[in-house]
C-alpha cells in the first residue's frame, strides 16, 4: 500500500521531533527536515548508488529518471524507486 508524502509534526522515540517531511523510496519511509531537496540526497539517505540512479513515479504512475542534481519539493504523493540492475547471464 502506497501512503501519501507531506509534512506533518510527531512526537515519538521512532520519529524525529517537530516538523519534518517524507518520501518514500521502493516503499520504505525515509523523513528529513527541509525541502525541497536534490535526488543526490534522497539517494544517500535511502542507499542508492549514484551510479545506479533513481525514478520518480508521477502522479500519472508513470515513472522518469531523475538527475542526482534534480531538487523536488516533499509534498503529497512523492514516491521514488530505485534504478533496476541488468544483469547479463
Amino acid at each position: 500500500m502506497e501512503q501519501a508524502v507531506g509534512s506533518t509534526e510527531q512526537h515519538g522515540s521512532n520519529q524525529p521531533s517537530g516538523k519534518f517531511y517524507t518520501f518514500f523510496v521502493d516503499d520504505r519511509e525515509f523523513h528529513v527536515d527541509q525541502t525541497p531537496i536534490t535526488a543526490r540526497v534522497i539517494m544517500e539517505k535511502a542507499g542508492v548508488p549514484i551510479e545506479q540512479g533513481l525514478f520518480i513515479i508521477q502522479d500519472d504512475d508513470t515513472q522518469r529518471q531523475v538527475d542526482p542534481d534534480e531538487e523536488f519539493d516533499l509534498q503529497p504523493g512523492r514516491r521514488f524507486k530505485k534504478a533496476p540492475r541488468f544483469r547479463r547471464g
